[in-house]
């Protein structure tokens, strides 16, 4: 399966959890590392990610990826994430990005997939994804976590966005200069 690929080249920075779904996909939360941090020979490790999709949500079958959702510090990102995963990407993968420092909502259209771009300054990623997709709390209610994400996918599936269609180049020339702000225990 795809994401025991990705499992297997150390991919999962932090697990929420990872498994099978009742149709037999595989389902994972958490943060996924999109590229590696250089090799750190002194430490005997690697520094730590270069690009990273936090709280990162993908279903994925047995050699494509069905959907992916996370949030980007920056929208620098997407073109790693583009060039190291699209071709992993299924042409009917349904993508959301959250993207800390997006100037306004897009979607970009790049070999063949359409990812939708967010502006993301605050909360958690799967909040947002089900605040956008009508997904409501019942709706989940007695599934494990990997069922959940299958349910979420069913719901993206004919989602259309609002958003103007711009080109990559576009969206990355038009970023702004926030940085989402850290919060939680001090």
């Amino acid at each position: 399966m795809l994401l025991d690929t990705y499992q297997a080249d150390d991919r999962f920075w932090i697990t929420t959890f990872f498994g099978a779904t009742s149709e037999g996909l595989q389902a994972f939360r958490g943060d996924f590392i999109v590229k590696h941090g250089e090799l750190n020979v002194t430490a005997g490790k690697r520094n730590p990610p270069e690009a990273l999709l936090k709280q990162a949500v993908i279903l994925a079958g047995e050699d494509s990826a069905k959907l992916v959702a996370g949030n980007f510090s920056s929208v620098d990102e997407l073109p790693q994430l583009m060039a190291g995963f699209g071709a992993d990407m299924d042409p009917d993968c349904v993508i959301f990005l959250f993207i800390d420092n997006l100037a306004s909502d897009a979607v970009v259209e790049q070999d063949g997939r359409r990812y939708v771009l967010i502006q993301h300054r605050e909360g958690i990623v799967w909040n947002e994804l089900m605040e956008l997709l009508y997904v409501e709390k019942s709706d989940l209610k007695g599934q494990n976590g990997e069922d959940k994400v299958a349910t979420v996918w069913r719901a993206a599936q004919g989602y259309e966005p609002k958003s103007a269609v711009k080109p990559l180049d576009e969206v990355i020339a038009t970023k702004t200069n926030v940085v989402r702000e850290a919060w939680g225990a001090v």
